[in-house]
This record gives structure tokens, C-alpha cells and sequence, in this order.
């Protein structure tokens, strides 16, 4: 064997393989006889503390003796940290040959890029299976085209811990692999995904049936485990990669379809939900507990994603789906990857509905744990309708609001930091519901209505982010947008029982809304989070300071992240500034009057107070604002 130090276009230095014998290849082609070394239990696997190792930028040992090469794995895998998530971009290595095959992948990565590897994916699969109060764990995905590579290299590390038993139940959405917990048919759930993310990124969602959804201290512990184990790998004799499939299938103790099961559970409620009206006619009702969505048209649009199931739960449910899009599952995701938000989507399931004359046009994301929805504001008559608007976003958060504020009076609602000024007064004002306005990131706001709840000091019914993530009590907060649709639709069915020509937009009103709102992205030149976090820290100091000279601006204290500050010149209009959770882009939200009034109370005035400051230009794209 003959090794060559060079140094990658990224700094990795690499130990490269010139030749290498891999003996027993035969011995992979069952998971559990990829073995470190006997066992006892997994209660027993991280008895003892293990040292933190150091940085890949190092080109020899570190202070902790790390080899560099480990240490590029080590440091990969904690770059994939996203919160509560795992998420990176995917990056293909060999199925079976050395470990420095795979760190020469990672350093050839993309700039900035966090590298889920199938490597990766098996060590935390291994770590997933040590933390789980159990021993039976269900894995899903969406369609992605390299999801079965990883659900195959999480299902070989998985079962590497003694006991634990893999079943992968392919197509999935993000909320059912909660549901397989709750219903106690697993004890723990992984999906792969990367939502709305682009087709070149993929991540793991973590589930348990005691803990529900994994939090950001759960990943750090996660993540942890699986750098151990990694190193582990890495210092063994053998020094060779995990093998995996690399062809699509899925190595594991069973495959069993349990998407039936969830989708059985929607029809409950949406059955629950149409006839809970009391004054329905018993005839009527009797009728609706069998087909209680008939004579609704339904545009479902599921962007070719793992939500494509619904519509099939909807025509059973009695509904004419006919003109439903994007309802066969493609990787390549030809109209784009879909997203709730996207302004593409919107208009594609407008122009839908619009020809199909439909009731109710409802999108879903990648994953279907988020949605949005298109509805007609003028419905006449003759059953003619005309006037569709997207409902989604503040809109959205107001009309699920007007359905707790009639089952639940006085009850809280928790959303995240971005949401309006005409919100906020619409809840507290006309339903009389207490708003809480918290962080952005939809485990933080559903761990902060759990909390309250939890606690006793308020009845938290809703938690819900203007991007459409949404859970709900009545759910056990899971975030699932098929079941908000669910909620959505039996609003509708409801309404049209009281009046053929009700508009669910007629509900909201009241609601004071903005005609000018748009976000901001600035991208950070060198595309790092570390410089991400600093230009940032400036530029938010700079804004605060202004506050303090700037008459017509009003710096908002009571919220809590970024900086969010009221526009006296425009009533009701506001701006803030915040950083990306996961990517390294600053966004300015703003919602004003109109494109020239933002533009001189807000854009102009941001632009001259930068004008001296090259540390955050020099870091910072600001064209979006040059043009605004």
C-alpha cells in the first residue's frame, strides 16, 4: 500500500490511497456482520467521555492528536447541524473501499457546502439507534433521487447496535413518521428529506414515541455519538467504509408500507371536521360520515413530492380531483422544488383552479409537513367562482385562528418573528386571542406553545410560522400541513353548508394587511456562516444605533430576534433584519404602503448608513437593495 500527502482546493489535506486490498466483500451483504468489535448492550457504548477533537484546517495532528483525516470527517459531520434537523448538501462516494475515499469526496465538496455523505448518514444512523427507548426504528423519504442511498447507509448503521431492527417504508411524509411513533408502530422514525431545500440537498428529520420530534440539544448529543463512532471506524485495523447498496435499495429488517395507516387518520378527522357543525340535518350528516367532501373541486398541487398521497385520500373522501398537479412523485421535480411560498407555485395552482372553477387549491411542500392554499374571493350564485387569491402566509395564520377563536375562546396562538403589525391586532383585537410572538424556526415556536401549555399559564392551541409551518394541540403539536389542509377544507365544507356563495376570505376581513410586501435576501460574498454571523451582529448594532436618531423609526423591544423596527411614515409598516438559520444570507423583511414608500423609508435610509461602513459592504451583496 503506498499513501501521498496533497493539499485540496478547500485546505483538506489528504491522505491519498494509491492501492488497496479489500478482503471478505461477501460479508456485507447482511448489516449486522459489519462489525467493530462484540457489544455487550447499547446502554454501555458511551459509558465513557471521549475527547473533542480538533479542526480540518490543521495540516498535521492537533493539539488532541487528530489526524487530519478524521478530522475532516469529524468536522463534516458537525457542520451538518441545523437546529432540531441534520441537513447538508449530498455528496457520492464509493460503496465500499477506504475511509480516505470519502474524505477526499467531502473535501472536494462545494465551497462552503456541509457534506452529507452516506458515511455520515450510517453514522448517525448507529448514533440514532443508541439513543432510541427501544428497539424498533421506521425510516422514510422523499423522492429525492439519492434518499435511498442514504436511508440504506442509516439503515446498516442503525442496525449495528445490538437489538435494534430497521423497517423502511419508502415514500413518506414528514409528519406521518411521527404518527408511526404515536401510534406505537415504531419507537422511533427517521425521514429523509430537505423539504423545501434544493434537489442537490437532503437531511434527516428525527422522531421518538416518548420525545416526539427531536431538539437542537437532541442533535448536539446526535451528532456527538456519531462522531465517536467515527472515530472508532477510523482507528479500527480494517480502516475500510461501511458498504451500502449504492443502487437504490434499502438493506434492512423489513419493508413494510405503513403510509395507509396515516392516511386512514385524515380520513377520521376530515370526516370529524365536516360534520361538526350541529345544525347539519341528520339525513345529511349521515351522508357526510361516508363521502363528506362531495361536490367540492379540489386543485391539489404536491410539486411532484412525497405529499402526492392526499389526493387519493380526497377523492376517497368524495372530492372531484381531477385537475389535481404534480401528483406523481419525481425526483427531478420538474416544475421546481416545491414550496408553499414559491411565487411559481401560486400561479400554477391559480391558473388550475381558475379553469377548473375549484373551491379550494392547496399546496404542499417536499416533505408535506407545510402548505399553503388559493381560494376564490367571489363565489356566485350559479356556483361560478372568480378572484383567487393566495391564502398563505399572515392569511393563513389569521383563518385557523378564526376557527380556534370559536372552539377554544381566549386561547393563545404562537408564531414566529416576521409576522405583521395588522396580525397581531387582528388576533389580540378582533378575536379577542392572546399572540405570542416568538423565534423563528417551527421547533422553536411548537416548543414554545408546548411550553406554555405545559406550564399551565396559557392554552397554546396553534403554533404556526408564516412559512406554513404548522401544528396545532388538538394534533399533539405535530407539524403536519396535510393536516391543516384538513382543517382548512372542513372550514370550507362547513361554510358552504351555511351559504353556497361563502368565501372563506370573507372570514379575515378585517384583517389589516400591507400592499407592499416583499423579503430581501443578501447573500455574504464568501458564503460562510461564521462571516454570516459577524456582518450580521454589525449590521444589527448599526440599525439599533439609528433607531435612537431616526424620528420615523421605532425600534420594536419586545421582540426577540434580529431587529424589527416600526415605520411611523408608513401606519401599520415595518422592517426586520435576520440571519438565515441554515444558509449564509442575511434577510431584511418588509412590509410597507407601497414599492416608493419603502423605498424612501426604509431602503434609502439603510443605504446611507452603510456607506461608511466597508466591513459589512465589503462582506455583503447589496443589490437587491440598489434595485428595490
Amino acid at each position: 500500500m503506498a499513501t501521498v500527502g496533497r493539499t485540496s482546493r478547500h485546505g483538506c489535506w489528504l491522505a491519498v490511497t494509491l492501492s488497496f486490498c479489500i478482503t471478505g466483500v461477501a460479508a456485507f451483504s447482511t448489516p449486522q456482520l459489519f462489525a467493530l468489535r462484540p457489544i455487550a448492550s447499547k446502554l454501555d457504548l458511551f459509558s465513557k467521555q471521549q475527547e473533542v477533537v480538533g479542526d480540518v484546517s490543521r495540516s498535521d495532528c492537533d493539539d488532541s492528536n487528530t489526524p487530519p483525516s478524521l478530522s475532516v470527517l469529524l468536522t463534516s459531520l458537525k457542520d451538518l447541524k441545523s437546529g432540531s434537523d441534520i441537513r447538508g448538501t449530498y455528496v457520492e462516494h464509493a460503496t465500499v473501499g477506504s475511509l480516505q475515499q470519502i474524505v477526499e469526496a467531502i473535501c472536494e465538496a462545494p465551497q462552503g457546502a456541509a457534506a452529507l455523505t452516506p458515511f455520515a448518514a450510517h453514522c448517525l444512523g448507529y448514533a440514532f439507534g443508541t439513543m432510541v427507548d427501544g428497539n424498533r426504528i421506521c425510516v422514510g423519504q422523499d423522492p429525492r433521487s439519492h434518499g435511498a442511498r442514504l436511508a440504506d447507509a442509516f439503515c446498516r448503521g442503525a442496525e449495528q447496535v445490538p437489538d435494534i431492527r430497521v423497517t423502511y417504508t419508502g415514500l413518506a411524509t414528514t409528519p406521518a413518521m411521527l404518527e408511526f411513533c404515536r401510534a406505537d408502530m415504531c419507537d422511533g422514525a427517521v425521514m429523509v428529506t430537505a423539504s423545501h431545500l434544493p434537489k442537490d440537498r437532503n437531511g434527516l428529520k428525527y422522531f421518538t414515541q416518548k420525545g416526539g420530534g427531536f431538539t437542537k440539544q437532541d442533535v448536539q448529543i446526535l451528532v456527538q455519538r456519531a462522531s465517536e463512532y467515527a472515530q472508532r471506524l477510523f482507528e479500527s485495523s480494517q480502516n475500510i467504509m461501511p458498504p451500502t447498496s449504492g443502487n437504490g435499495s434499502v438493506m434492512c429488517s423489513a419493508w413494510v408500507d405503513y403510509m395507509p395507516h396515516y392516511a386512514q387518520t385524515l380520513k377520521d378527522a376530515l370526516v370529524r371536521e365536516v360534520t361538526s357543525n350541529s345544525d347539519m340535518e341528520p339525513e345529511t350528516k349521515d351522508h357526510a360520515l361516508q363521502r363528506p367532501l362531495e361536490g367540492l373541486k379540489i386543485v391539489l398541487n404536491s410539486g411532484n413530492g412525497a405529499g402526492y398521497f392526499f389526493n387519493q385520500v380526497l377523492e376517497d373522501m368524495g372530492a372531484d380531483v381531477s385537475r389535481s398537479l404534480g401528483v406523481v412523485p419525481d425526483s427531478d421535480f420538474p416544475n421546481g422544488v416545491p414550496n408553499p411560498e414559491n411565487s411559481d407555485m401560486v400561479a400554477a395552482t391559480m391558473k388550475a383552479c381558475e379553469e377548473y372553477n375549484a373551491d379550494i387549491g392547496i399546496m404542499l411542500d417536499t416533505d408535506a409537513d407545510r402548505c399553503g392554499f388559493v381560494v376564490p374571493r367571489t363565489i356566485a350564485t350559479d356556483g361560478s367562482v372568480s378572484d383567487f387569491e393566495a391564502l398563505n402566509r399572515n392569511r393563513l395564520i389569521a383563518l385557523l385562528s378564526v376557527i380556534f377563536s370559536s372552539s377554544s375562546p381566549g386561547c393563545t396562538v404562537v408564531t414566529d418573528s416576521v409576522t405583521s403589525e395588522g396580525l397581531a391586532k387582528f388576533l389580540t383585537d378582533n378575536l379577542k386571542l392572546n399572540h405570542v410572538r416568538y423565534l423563528k424556526g417551527y421547533a422553536n415556536v411548537i416548543g414554545k406553545a408546548k411550553e406554555l401549555t405545559s406550564s399551565g399559564s396559557t392554552n397554546a392551541e396553534l403554533a404556526i410560522e408564516t412559512s406554513g409551518h404548522c401544528a396545532m394541540k388538538e394534533n399533539s403539536y405535530l407539524d403536519d400541513g396535510t393536516y391543516t389542509a384538513v382543517k382548512v377544507i372542513g372550514l370550507l365544507a362547513r361554510e358552504r353548508q351555511r351559504s353556497t356563495t361563502a368565501s372563506l376570505l370573507n372570514l379575515i376581513s378585517d384583517l389589516e394587511e400591507m400592499p407592499e410586501e416583499n423579503e430581501l435576501r443578501m447573500t455574504i460574498t464568501d458564503g460562510s456562516l461564521e462571516t454570516t454571523g459577524t456582518v450580521f451582529d454589525q449590521f444589527a448594532n448599526l440599525l439599533q444605533e439609528a433607531t435612537l436618531s431616526e424620528d420615523q423609526w421605532d425600534l420594536d423591544l419586545e421582540n426577540l430576534e434580529g431587529v424589527r423596527v416600526r415605520t411611523k411614515y408608513m401606519n401599520g409598516g415595518f422592517f426586520m433584519l435576520r440571519k438565515s438559520l441554515h444558509d449564509p444570507l442575511i434577510s431584511l423583511q418588509i412590509e410597507g404602503t407601497g414599492a416608493q414608500a419603502i423605498r424612501d423609508a426604509v431602503i434609502s435610509p439603510i443605504l446611507s448608513l452603510l456607506q461608511d461602513k466597508p466591513d459589512i459592504t465589503n462582506s455583503l451583496e447589496l443589490g437587491v437593495l440598489n434595485k428595490y
